[in-house]
């Protein structure tokens, strides 16, 4: 009887382990103006390329990972 309640709180805590969703670079098919959005914004849009992007600009690539290597006192996380 301890378990099921030990299994209900591991299935609730699955969302939170859930990260952002990435950030796409979409096109106007009627102007070819270019946007930064997470889903299509609507029928008259296409997506530009298959890149994915981090920020609400589509300037960081989402597979980049940034690390200061000349700040005094840094230390990487393991695992990281």
């Amino acid at each position: 009887m301890r378990i099921l309640p030990l299994f209900v709180l591991l299935c609730c805590m699955q969302p939170a382990l859930a990260g952002p969703a990435p950030y796409y670079q979409w096109q106007s098919k009627l102007d070819g103006t270019v946007i930064c959005r997470q889903t299509s914004p609507g029928d008259g849009w296409q997506r530009l390329d298959e890149r994915a992007y981090r920020d609400l600009h589509c300037t960081l690539p989402a597979a980049r990972i940034e690390r200061p290597g000349s700040v005094p006192g840094f230390r990487p996380q393991p695992g990281r």
